[in-house]
């Protein structure tokens, strides 16, 4: 069927977080996002495409499909090269099953890092993240483009700090200063919480007082500080590895 005006005003509005947080949906753009959504079991309420000999949207796994004008995708769209084909997803966190080897970032508010450290995470197999209230929302499309998706299967819940406390694991914190070398760690045994903060905040002063260890990555004197999602990436798979 057609996508009508109405329709599409009801969909332009989740451009804002408000109407996100409120309906519980969220679009999603590019059809190698929607295809790997899919394949990852995430059902979509209902695809729009304004050009369907293109793509084979019929392997895909939705509720309803609207065809569309390519200015209308165009309204639709939170990026400058807009798509031809984009999706409606209900928004359902996936809460924690296990706390083996779980990631707790204090105050990341850039989309793009956040999304990327939740597709390391998911890559890695860590148990889960956990967010503190001060993070930027998950499903920002920025995170969701960031993440390829996996912001929609992966655990994530939001905690603040007493929450973090509270755990029986090794709180493992990251920092520039008073840290030792992450490399010169030995195995260990316990369950475990990395926690990363922003490049700009870092990690809170109350955060870092139950930390049990604080570490870093050795880097050139040339650079302040390396992305926080690359220092993620390197440290969840150096712990994950020396965690038996």
């Amino acid at each position: 069927m057609n996508l009508s005006n109405n329709h599409l005003k009801e969909l332009v509005r989740l451009k804002q977080r408000k109407f996100r947080e409120l309906e519980r949906k969220v679009m999603v753009e590019g059809f190698r996002l929607i295809e790997q959504l899919c394949k990852n079991g995430i059902k979509l309420d209902e695809i729009l495409i304004s050009s369907p000999e293109k793509y084979k949207w019929k392997k895909l796994n939705y509720e309803k499909v609207f065809f569309a004008e390519q200015w209308q995708i165009e309204k639709l769209s939170s990026t400058k090269t807009p798509q031809e084909i984009t999706g409606l997803v209900s928004t359902v966190p996936i809460p924690l099953k296990e706390k083996r080897f779980l990631l707790y970032l204090d105050r990341i508010r850039e989309p793009g890092n956040l999304g990327t450290i939740i597709r390391t995470a998911t890559g890695a197999g860590i148990s889960g993240i956990v967010l503190s209230p001060g993070c930027c929302e998950i499903y920002n499309p920025k995170v969701i483009r960031a993440s390829m998706g996996t912001v929609f299967s992966f655990p994530i819940e939001i905690h603040d700090q007493p929450w973090l406390k509270k755990q029986n694991s090794k709180i493992i914190a990251a920092s520039l200063e008073n840290a030792d070398n992450l490399f010169k760690m030995e195995k260990f045994k316990n369950n475990v919480i990395l926690v990363l903060g922003s490049e700009a905040d870092g990690i809170s002063k109350k955060i870092m007082q139950i930390a049990e260890h604080k570490i870093k990555i050795p880097i050139s004197k040339n650079i302040e500080s390396l992305n926080v999602s690359v220092t993620a990436g390197i440290c969840i798979y150096f712990l994950k590895n020396l965690q038996s």
